[in-house]
């Protein structure tokens, strides 16, 4: 397995003794819900959602939804296979009239992004979300829903519990650590996989089969730190970017949304060129899949440029909102002195360095595919940014269709760091291949055969440029096919993120549709 690095994301990963833990008496405990979704359909699978709702499980956090889920299918007398990192392989036979058939594998992943609004307090460590019905939809209550993966480890669960759904046999993969580099998808052990056809429960069109992706790789850009003393006398204030669109660092990245820490370098140069203006701290973003939407720096300058240093805020301030007044209307920039109470700052080398890195390294869409109309080929998200005593870091995440315009990229910010110097470095990680798009596909055709037959016309089909775990399973399973399906659901990696309860309905009629043609 790749080496995880030590981000602002890490934690460490929990390491069993043994593959398989021991239940006692295989006994499933649900954890407490709060019953909102009582009386949807279809109800087995609004009962499982709401039941891993209530279970903790941010990236990194799997083991005790990977555990429920292993005791829900132990209970069941089926094989359960469960890894160190806390990945799931459960298989369940297929059913009478089934049995011979090719078997299946069901993908999902079990952790979700875990992000609440400002001025909510929530321990995503120890506490679920709290759902919420709004007519159509399904919200977290200030907090991200999840519905970006819980949806496909429902619908497993579903197809796991029932008793009269036909299937052919079936092997349900819930990996972990999607949403931090698809570090699950990587340490899982394909070799256990007998099955050639995959279908995957992460997509969030009802009315279109996902039937490509791109791949990514991550890249941490790294200064080394040096401190000078703060003079005597200075004031200190934070400048702050909030109130962003932010998203899905690939699903949204065409709708042309203001990155809040490229934003936050863009004020800071001003600042700095107004004169006697030091950085002492950087802090920005949430998870390297989603856009920034939040940034902010600690400052301390010298209280005679003060005036001149808020009129120029001010006057840039309302340069970007008006051009960002369509993606991002609730753009906010302040400026607001603060306590001051820290003795050192950046060197004003190292604070040049760090604010041309987040004005200079690539950011949005890089390149566009003349093959597939209206899709991204490549981009780059400038995701987060912090420091330490020792550095200041700052993490990009690049999905391309094509793998050399993302090594491309990558390199460009290898060059950026020579330019930069003062020991600028720049280390890659999680680095997962393409799915490439291939229309003699046996699953998209029986996709395609099985929505017509459930609802009379044909299904779009949809190549992203998201990245999924997909390329991965694609290349620890030579000759696999892949297809992926869902309901409707927005925003997601944001608290905007909700789920259109009435599009699952559907969904689970194509997944029942297709399974059947899947008999040979």
């Amino acid at each position: 397995m790749e080496a995880i690095p030590k981000t602002r994301e890490y934690c460490p990963m929990f390491i069993r003794e043994d593959e398989q833990m021991s239940v006692s008496a295989n006994k499933v405990v649900p954890p407490q819900t709060n019953s909102v979704l009582t009386g949807l359909e279809p109800a087995v699978f609004f009962g499982f959602f709401e039941e891993l709702s209530a279970i903790p499980r941010g990236s990194y956090n799997e083991k005790q939804v990977s555990d429920h889920i292993a005791n829900f299918a132990r209970a069941r007398g089926l094989e359960v296979y469960q890894d160190e990192i806390w990945n799931l392989l459960i298989k369940k036979p297929g059913t009478p009239g089934y049995e011979n058939a090719p078997t299946l594998i069901l993908h999902g992943h079990t952790d979700i992004v875990c992000e609440s609004d400002e001025g909510v307090e929530h321990d995503f460590e120890s506490v679920g979300i709290k759902l919420r019905l709004d007519g159509d939809f399904i919200h977290g209550t200030g907090t991200t829903l999840g519905a970006d993966n819980t949806v496909g480890v429902a619908f497993a669960m579903s197809l796991l519990a029932s008793d009269d759904t036909p299937h052919p046999p079936l092997e349900v993969v819930l990996t972990v650590q999607e949403e931090v580099g698809k570090g699950g998808a990587q340490h899982f052990d394909g070799t256990k996989l007998t099955g050639k056809r995959l279908l995957d429960m992460n997509w969030h069109d009802p009315k279109s089969l996902f039937a490509g992706c791109a791949g990514d790789i991550s890249a941490h850009f790294r200064i080394p730190l040096q401190w000078s003393e703060r003079p005597n006398g200075q004031e200190a204030a934070r400048l702050r970017v909030s109130g962003l669109s932010s998203g899905h660092s690939e699903f949204d990245i065409h709708l042309e949304r203001a990155n809040a820490i490229v934003l936050l370098g863009r004020l800071l140069r001003l600042a700095i060129k107004e004169g006697d203006v030091s950085i002492a701290k950087l802090e920005g973003g949430v998870n390297r899949y989603v856009i920034p939407g939040e940034a902010e720096a600690l400052i301390s300058f010298d209280r005679s440029v003060l005036g001149a240093l808020r009129s120029k805020i001010e006057a840039e301030a309302a340069a970007i909102a008006a051009e960002y007044s369509t993606s991002d209307p609730n753009l906010k920039i302040t400026f607001e002195e603060d306590s001051g109470l820290f003795f050192s700052v950046f060197s004003e080398n190292v604070a040049t360095g760090a604010v041309n890195a987040m004005c200079l390294l690539p950011n949005g869409v890089q390149s566009r595919s003349l093959i597939v109309d209206n899709l991204v080929e490549s981009s780059n998200t400038v995701a987060l940014i912090s420091n330490d005593q020792e550095r200041i870091e700052i993490t990009s995440t690049i999905p391309s269709a094509v793998s050399s315009r993302r090594y491309n990229i990558v390199d460009r910010i290898r060059q950026l760091s020579e330019v930069i110097g003062l020991g600028a470095s720049v280390e890659t990680f999680a680095d997962c291949p393409e799915w490439p798009y291939n229309p003699k596909s046996r699953m998209l055709a029986a996709g395609r055969a099985a929505y017509e037959r459930e609802f009379g016309e044909q299904p779009h089909v949809e190549v992203s440029h998201s990245s999924l775990e997909l390329g991965l399973f694609r290349k620890k399973v030579p000759d696999i096919d892949m297809l992926s399906i869902g309901p409707e659901a927005f925003d997601v990696h944001t608290t905007r993120e909700r789920l259109n309860h009435t599009t699952v309905e559907a969904t689970w009629r194509l997944l029942k549709a297709l399974l059947s043609e899947l008999r040979t």
